[in-house]
C-alpha cells in the first residue's frame, strides 16, 4: 500500500488513476463505505495547494519551494514550481520524499523539464528534519524566503516523531518572508467517522494521526497568518476554479508568514 498512490486513487480524476493500484482503489471505496469522505478531502487538499503556492509567489514574492511528501507527480494540475515559474524567472525547489517511488516519479518527470537543475527530488523524511535542512542548504538560497509546502504530510506523522519541533526546525532556518503552507487531518468536526477512517488507514499500513484545531495551529505558532488564518482547506480564498474542489470540513489549511 502506498500513501502517495493512495492520493491519486482518491482524487478520482482519470489521469491520476492510471498511478493507482486495485488495492489503493480498494481502499478509497472502503473509506467511503464507511461514510469518510475521502476524494472531497483529497481535491480540497490538492486545491488548497494550488492557491496556496500561487499566492506566495504572486502576493508574497517567494520564488523558492521546499515541499516535503509531495507523493507521484500531479498529471492533471501543476506541480508547486510550475506555479511559481508563472510569476518569477528565477526559481529554485526541492521536493523531499521518504517514498523511493516518489523520488523516482517525480525525478524522471522533473528531470525531462528544461529547468537547468533548478528543480531538484530527493530522498528524505520530516521525521530527520536536520537532514532534510542539509539537503535544502544544498540546493535552495537559505537566504532568500522559501514556501515550506506541508500538504497532507503532518497527519502522517505520530507524535513520538515530534512533527511541531521538526517543523519549527526548518522554519529556525528561513529568512523573513519565508512561508508555511500546510494541511492537517481533523476530528473535531465528526470524531466517529474520522476514527473509523483512520483505523482502517493504519491497519493498511498507512500511519494517520488527525489533531485539534489546537494542535493543528500550533504548528503555525510565531508566524503571520496570511489570509484568514487556519480554517477548513476548501475554505481558504476558495474560488471559481475549485468546482472539483467541493466544501468539507475534515481537514484544516493555513499559510504563516515568517516576519
Amino acid at each position: 500500500m502506498s500513501s502517495a498512490r493512495l492520493q491519486h486513487a482518491a482524487l478520482g480524476d482519470a489521469a491520476e488513476a492510471l498511478d493507482a493500484y486495485e488495492a489503493e482503489e480498494d481502499l478509497v471505496r472502503t473509506l467511503h463505505a464507511l461514510g469518510f469522505p475521502v476524494r472531497e478531502v483529497a481535491r480540497a487538499t490538492r486545491a488548497f495547494r494550488l492557491r496556496a503556492v500561487t499566492h506566495a509567489a504572486r502576493d508574497l514574492g517567494i520564488a523558492q519551494v521546499l515541499e516535503i511528501g509531495p507523493g507521484l507527480p500531479p498529471r492533471s494540475t501543476p506541480a508547486s514550481h510550475h506555479l511559481v515559474q508563472r510569476h518569477h524567472r528565477r526559481t529554485r525547489a526541492l521536493y523531499v520524499d521518504h517514498d523511493p517511488l516518489a523520488v523516482t516519479h517525480l525525478t524522471t518527470a522533473y528531470e525531462t523539464e528544461e529547468t537547468g537543475g533548478t528543480v531538484r527530488t530527493v530522498l528524505g523524511d520530516l521525521r530527520t528534519p536536520q537532514s532534510v535542512l542539509e539537503q535544502a542548504a544544498a540546493h535552495l538560497d537559505l537566504t532568500r524566503p522559501a514556501a515550506l509546502v506541508a500538504t497532507a504530510v503532518l497527519d502522517t506523522i505520530y507524535d513520538h516523531d515530534h512533527p511541531h519541533t521538526a517543523v519549527q526546525h526548518l522554519l529556525d532556518a528561513l529568512p523573513t518572508g519565508s512561508a508555511l503552507i500546510a494541511t492537517h487531518l481533523t476530528h473535531e468536526h465528526d470524531p466517529e467517522t474520522v476514527h473509523r477512517a483512520t483505523r482502517t488507514l493504519q491497519i493498511a499500513g498507512l500511519p494517520t494521526r488527525p489533531r485539534s484545531f489546537e494542535d493543528i495551529a500550533a504548528f503555525f505558532n510565531g508566524l503571520t497568518p496570511v489570509g484568514p488564518g487556519l480554517v477548513p482547506a476548501s475554505q481558504w480564498h476558495p474560488t471559481h476554479s475549485d468546482d472539483q474542489a467541493p466544501p468539507e470540513d475534515h481537514s484544516y489549511a493555513a499559510t504563516g508568514l515568517l516576519t
